[in-house]
């Protein structure tokens, strides 16, 4: 079978419906083969954030300290590597780029035997520096799949894009489930109860610095079992990589590598809607550090003990797997805007309630329950977040998608990065009113944006029916 094209919208089109011109049996291959893309892409990132995810959650608990350095080593790898996409994308395509990172995967996995400050931080970083490219490879694959969809069906571009995007978070955010899952019942068995009542700790938003919590860790074996599991599920996701990916091609262009070292930052300053969405994309990064570092380790390893934390973010999981469908899915009837605000009052609901959560002593069954919702409601509105980012991305730049994917997720690796820094040196109730700040920030520039799109579009549309055009 051939090789998928990036460059498919040169395809001849039927000037009546801007439909490509294929007969039935075409087409309905031509559907199948977006959807195989997208299958693939979709069934790859389980196997490996399986992994991924399982690990994230677990870093600062296992690895109090360091555990959290390498988490800002990594992230912080990955605003580089963001500025670095375009020209390594160039190079090496979006397959060459998903080989790499998964390879850098395995090697942070690998740190995890040996979780010294010289190991585990250079491995962490050097995933980071594979993140960048590996996320603007996802989003160039399925936005491609989305445009060539579009051509065929004559259904909306954004429409389209926004389901495949919904569908693909669906897999990717299921593997909070199968990662947690599989942490929490390899945990369990290696749980050691801890030398004295958890009651001692100060827990939740009146953590601080002086007074971090370290939970009891499990038996050094039980760690490496752990560990062994998410090395294998990263291997066969690169394996499928391998064999069943197609590459995506493009004419290469004759760009200089400076030129195309800049374009990410070009684009930041020359289009006022990249400039408006960096705080927007900041937050995306900030927001889900809130739950992997703060809320697993303030609230419910220091309360509930570390082998909690995998069962509570299975909810965060499980949610976060509906809503991504559903989001992608409720765009058509409700709007990208009114889903964001959605995500936006479901953030600051939960940040309030974390703020002035007095954790019980004693929990009881009813109180344990509650450590489960705060995470449940995080991943609804975590849903929404990834699924309408991308989509606002893809719609906004929909003729600059490298660069535009490269900034999305640099200034998200940059969210992360400064979370996971301050993390560790400011008090909890400080971090969750920066968080809310953010969100608020976040929210009336996306709306600014919103705006300017729909002015543009009206523009366009009255060009098109203007008799002269």
């Amino acid at each position: 079978m051939g090789d998928v094209r990036l460059d498919r919208i040169t395809m001849t089109t039927d000037d009546k419906g801007g439909l490509v011109n294929l007969d039935d049996d075409e087409s309905v291959k031509s559907k199948k083969e977006c959807y195989k893309i997208l299958t693939v892409i979709s069934v790859v990132w389980i196997f490996t954030f399986t992994a991924y995810s399982g690990l994230q959650n677990l870093e600062s608990s296992l690895n109090p300290g360091v555990g959290t350095y390498s988490l800002a080593a990594l992230t912080g790898g990955g605003f580089l590597s963001c500025l670095l996409a375009p020209a390594i994308l160039n190079y090496i395509g979006p397959k060459g780029a998903l080989v790499t990172s998964w390879v850098c995967l395995c090697v942070f996995i690998g740190g995890n035997y040996y979780p010294k400050n010289y190991v585990l931080i250079p491995a962490a970083a050097l995933e980071g520096l594979s993140t960048g490219i590996m996320w603007t490879a996802q989003g160039i694959y399925v936005a491609d799949a989305a445009m060539h969809f579009s051509e065929i069906t004559g259904e909306q571009f954004e429409v389209v894009l926004s389901r495949f995007f919904g569908i693909f978070c669906m897999a990717f955010q299921s593997t909070q489930i199968w990662g947690n899952l599989i942490s929490s019942a390899v945990l369990q068995y290696g749980h050691k109860p801890p030398p004295q009542s958890n009651t001692s700790l100060v827990c939740g938003a009146d953590e601080c610095p002086k007074s971090m919590s370290i939970p009891a860790l499990p038996e050094t074996t039980i760690i490496y079992i752990l560990i062994s599991i998410y090395m294998g599920l990263t291997l066969i996701g690169l394996l499928i990589t391998l064999f069943l990916l197609k590459p995506l091609k493009k004419n290469m262009d004759q760009e200089s590598i400076g030129k195309l070292l800049l374009s990410t930052v070009k684009l930041l300053g020359t289009d006022v809607n990249m400039a408006f969405l960096v705080p927007f994309s900041f937050y995306t990064g900030l927001e889900q550090v809130v739950m992997y570092a703060e809320y697993t380790k303030s609230f419910v390893a220091c309360r509930l003990g570390v082998e909690w934390v995998g069962y509570t973010m299975i909810c965060f999981g499980v949610c976060n797997t509906i809503g991504s469908p559903l989001s992608g899915i409720l765009t058509k009837y409700v709007g990208r805007g009114t889903l964001l605000f959605t995500a936006f009052l479901l953030n600051l609901g939960v940040l309030a309630g974390l703020q002035f959560w007095d954790l019980p002593e004693h929990p009881t069954i009813n109180q344990t329950l509650v450590f489960f919702v705060f995470p449940g409601l995080w991943g609804l509105a975590d849903s929404i977040w990834q699924t309408q980012s991308a989509t606002l991305v893809g719609v906004a730049f929909k003729d600059q998608q490298e660069p535009a994917f490269a900034n999305l997720r640099l200034w998200q690796a940059l969210g992360f990065t400064v979370a996971y820094l301050y993390s560790i040196h400011l008090c909890e109730y400080i971090k969750l009113y920066i968080v809310a700040s953010f969100a608020t920030l976040a929210m009336v520039l996306v709306a600014v944006v919103e705006i300017r799109l729909r002015r543009q579009a009206s523009s366009y549309n009255l060009q098109m029916k203007s008799p002269g055009y």
